[in-house]
């Protein structure tokens, strides 16, 4: 089993006000990642009717400030499960938050940025379906020398993804072992996000 983390609790601090609202083509921001997260592990049940994917959204409001009753409606359907963490939280916090009951059958842990809205259900369920095959320690989408999210951490790391402070993020785990890097390969604009306000602005006009 793995378990996907979308980690939607941060201070948006670049953006001065909650981007994850922001409308983003029929939905919001997190709700276009968390619908294409929803479509990718759909196409993986369908490949693979014995894999099994949990979801955990970590985010400041809850989940109808972001996503349609229908979308509700599909995340409870796949068993989802949003913590609301009103006050921003430092991104330590936020994997502690959603790393919280693990069930003994996860063999995997994956973490999504919230405004990740490059990422595509091809990408994402083939990452998934290496993932699901082969167990590697570590899977990263690298583009060029560019390495982003998704990434997968094997469940033996969990120990050290519990022990960051602060800012601290997956980087730290995976700079100590390059080595045992499953390198996925995608195109840059999987990593494309939404920070500031002109950037939002340049990628809505090119929606």
């Amino acid at each position: 089993m793995v378990r996907f983390v979308v980690m939607a609790a941060g201070l948006a601090s670049r953006m001065g006000r909650d981007k994850l609202a922001l409308p983003w083509k029929e939905t919001t921001v997190l709700g276009y990642v968390l619908q294409t997260v929803l479509e990718a592990i759909k196409l993986q049940e369908h490949n693979s009717p014995q894999c099994r994917i949990e979801v955990h959204v970590v985010s400041r409001q809850p989940i109808g400030a972001y996503v349609s009753d229908e979308g509700i409606t599909e995340f409870e359907r796949y068993g989802g499960i949003w913590h609301d963490a009103p006050s921003p939280r430092p991104l330590a916090e936020t994997i502690r938050i959603g790393l919280q009951n693990l069930k003994k059958e996860v063999h995997s842990l994956a973490f999504l940025p919230g405004d990740q809205v490059g990422i595509t259900v091809q990408d994402l369920s083939g990452c998934l379906d290496v993932v699901l095959r082969s167990f590697p320690d570590f899977l990263v989408p690298i583009a060029g020398d560019k390495a982003g999210s998704p990434v997968f951490f094997h469940k033996r790391y969990l120990p050290e993804l519990l022990e960051f402070q602060g800012e601290q993020g997956g980087k730290v785990v995976l700079n100590r072992y390059p080595d045992r890097w499953y390198k996925y390969p995608v195109e840059e604009s999987l990593f494309c996000d939404v920070d500031t306000p002109e950037q939002y602005e340049a990628l809505s006009a090119n929606m």
